[in-house]
């Protein structure tokens, strides 16, 4: 389930699973909130059922004031700061000559005249936005995520693996990076529909961290709910578990996911 944040309150949530199962939650290594259900009965179906109501105060992604060491590349961070974010600075490929190619337009187009550096916020403003014009979306169900270079040179992927070339791409500017899961909820009236979805987080000095989609090249807004993150993209699966049978039984699963927004005299 989703963390309280500045933006973000959550006003109650449950959790019903058929067959019926005791649910122990807890805080994992990156502080997510985690359920974990022992099921002692038997049945032929598993059925969870997650139902919550938020309070979203967050309106305006851009209400933030960036501080003065990180208005320009290269981004300072404090002595405590290196020693919180050091996970999520370290770069996971070994060769980023094509990832390094890709940026240097980049890097270039962002620089001021006056001081010869790029912006911070303009070059990943820019990044952000190009990925998802440059890039096709492709739905992808297997386990795992592209590595950069291969979302690069195929020129298409999932929300994560967009997500993933933008955290290392941050990281190798020396920016601190990590993935989000969650939820994207159609705006109302909207054609499109809610879904589970994959993003980034920076972190920059002022701005703390601060949520990027690459997918559809903004930055994070009431429409996002994010339930947790991790160093690595992807890895973050919404169930995870095993079952006691023969292999091949689980022979299908379905997703359905619905939001609305409620009045205040309509929460329950």
């Amino acid at each position: 389930m989703p963390r309280g944040s500045p933006g973000l309150h959550l006003v109650n949530s449950s959790v019903t699973i058929s067959p019926q199962a005791t649910v122990r939650w807890r805080l994992d290594a990156e502080e997510n909130i985690i359920g974990t259900a022992t099921i002692t009965g038997k049945s032929d179906q598993l059925l969870i059922e997650s139902s919550m109501v938020l309070e979203q105060h967050f309106t305006n992604p851009f209400d933030f004031v960036l501080a003065e060491r990180s208005l320009q590349l290269p981004v300072t961070y404090t002595g405590k700061e290196i020693s919180h974010l050091a996970p999520y600075l370290g770069v996971s490929e070994r060769r980023l000559f094509s990832l390094k190619e890709w940026l240097d337009p980049f890097i270039e187009n962002t620089k001021e005249a006056s001081t010869g550096f790029p912006t911070t916020l303009g070059l990943l403003l820019e990044i952000n936005r190009t990925i998802a014009q440059q890039f096709q979306y492709s739905e992808r169900h297997e386990y795992g995520v592209q590595s950069p270079s291969e979302t690069l040179r195929s020129g298409e992927g999932t929300c994560r693996d967009f997500a993933c070339l933008l955290m290392e791409a941050a990281r190798s500017l020396g920016i601190a990076a990590r993935y989000v899961s969650g939820y994207l909820c159609a705006a109302v009236g909207a054609a499109s529909e809610s879904h589970t979805h994959g993003w980034c987080e920076l972190y920059l000095p002022g701005a703390g961290w601060l949520g990027f989609d690459p997918t559809n090249g903004i930055l994070t807004d009431a429409h996002h709910v994010p339930v947790a993150t991790d160093v690595t993209a992807g890895e973050i699966p919404p169930v995870e578990g095993a079952y006691l049978g023969a292999a091949g039984e689980c022979v299908r699963h379905a997703v359905s996911i619905s939001a609305s927004e409620l009045h205040p005299w309509e929460i329950p």
